[in-house]
């Protein structure tokens, strides 16, 4: 059982390259998808919450020059408090505590031993810890209905801020689409007002044709005299296509 979540892919990932030796953008992507993983199971899940905190961990060594950009990361791409980020780091911190913590849990019959979101793993290192500490004294049941009450609504809280962070930046993005489209449509139609403009041009200049000019260009059409009809197009100023099309309008009426 503890093999599973001892050696995490980040983890392993980690010890091949140094982190020195991956670039930043590497470590944001790495740290995005391990927390889009973790969101996707509820935030639960011993592997996962490893993965992530370690992402975070080699993601704030390698930003560490950069004041202030690993904490602005964490907010807004992350979309993560930075009491989030501080227990995943703690989590990463304790991770080679974890499996003998978790196997005390397991032996105890401990009530957080199969809970496996990161505020509980930690506690439960925690736990073991403090396992040869004297016991405090119990609670009163009443304060410490409360206190799991207030947790359990700071969580549900934090919740709900990430869940209207993410539906912010998917509105950000369909609006961005949108301009882009209204952009791109109105680009299309100035280049249609402009080349029916054109068109407009180009019939203004050219001559009207004499009737044997016409005469001579529909004797060429019919021949396929394509060298005599490009000299009276040019020498009335028309376009090929447009005095074949002409020609050819004539003759089917």
């Amino acid at each position: 059982m503890l093999q599973q979540y001892n050696d995490s892919p980040q983890e392993s990932s980690l010890g091949e390259h140094s982190v020195d030796g991956l670039r930043s953008d590497k470590l944001k992507e790495a740290a995005l998808t391990a927390m889009a993983e973790l969101r996707a199971h509820g935030t639960a899940g011993i592997k996962r919450n490893l993965t992530a905190a370690a992402s975070l961990a080699a993601l704030k060594d390698r930003l560490r020059p950069l004041r202030g950009e690993f904490g602005r990361f964490c907010a807004e791409e992350l979309k993560i408090s930075p009491s989030y980020r501080a227990r995943l780091l703690r989590l990463h911190k304790d991770r080679e505590h974890l499996p003998k913590a978790l196997a005390w849990a397991e032996s105890l019959n401990h009530p957080l031993a199969e809970c496996q979101s990161a505020q509980n793993l930690i506690k439960v290192v925690d736990d073991w810890r403090a396992r040869d500490k004297p016991a405090k004294p119990k609670p009163d049941s009443r304060a410490d209905g409360s206190n799991q009450s207030k947790e359990i609504m700071a969580g549900q809280e934090r919740r709900i801020e990430e869940v209207a962070a993410l539906v912010k930046n998917r509105d950000k993005t369909i609006e961005d689409q949108r301009f882009e489209i209204a952009t791109r449509d109105s680009a299309i139609a100035d280049l249609k007002r402009r080349l029916a403009e054109c068109e407009a041009d180009i019939v203004a200049l050219r001559d009207d044709l004499p009737e044997e000019a016409r005469r001579q260009a529909s004797a060429a059409l019919s021949s396929n005299q394509e060298a005599a009809l490009s000299r009276i197009a040019k020498r009335y100023h028309w376009r090929m296509q447009d005095l074949r099309k002409d020609l050819e309008s004539c003759t089917a009426v």
